[in-house]
């Protein structure tokens, strides 16, 4: 399968997942990786989604990265089992409250597990959190990212959310 076909596999697996709910809301970018750096691509994403700031509310220095390098410092790459399990939480759960999210535990697992197959086994992937605790890539008060990176694709998830 070549980049393009992936590309259009990726998106259109990943569609239900964005939107808002109760608190939270879900963020999704899929695009191709052809000479792009990772971490330039998913900062831009981050600024796209508007879920950072260089000041915060209360006029303190902003808790989210402001560059690429920043936002590469607070994230750790992590195994495919351990990605896989961020990405079922975050989209079967909410951060702050653990309500009911996006998708069921059994529909967010078959998604996680399709994209994983979907990139292939050669895929690079990091988060910010463990769910335990986290590094700020936004300025709400907990956040979620997920990359994954193979296949000439990258695809983020990120979930935002106040208590």
């Amino acid at each position: 399968m070549d980049s393009a076909e992936r590309l259009t596999r990726v998106q259109h697996l990943v569609a239900g997942l964005a939107g808002p709910y109760g608190n939270e809301r879900l963020w999704t970018m899929v695009d191709v990786l052809d000479g792009v750096d990772v971490f330039d691509r998913v900062f831009a994403f981050l600024q796209e989604c508007a879920v950072i700031d260089a000041v915060s509310r209360s006029g303190h220095s902003a808790q989210a990265p402001q560059d690429a390098p920043q936002l590469h410092d607070r994230l750790s790459e992590l195994d495919q089992a351990a990605a896989l399990s961020v990405l079922v939480e975050i989209s079967s759960e909410t951060l702050a409250y653990r309500v009911r999210g996006r998708y069921s535990k059994v529909k967010a697992r078959e998604v996680s597990v399709r994209l994983a197959d979907l990139l292939g086994h050669r895929t690079r992937w990091w988060s910010n959190t463990d769910l335990t605790g986290w590094d700020p890539v936004s300025r709400h008060t907990m956040d979620a990212l997920v990359i994954g990176a193979g296949g000439g694709v990258v695809v983020a998830v990120l979930a935002v959310d106040e208590d």
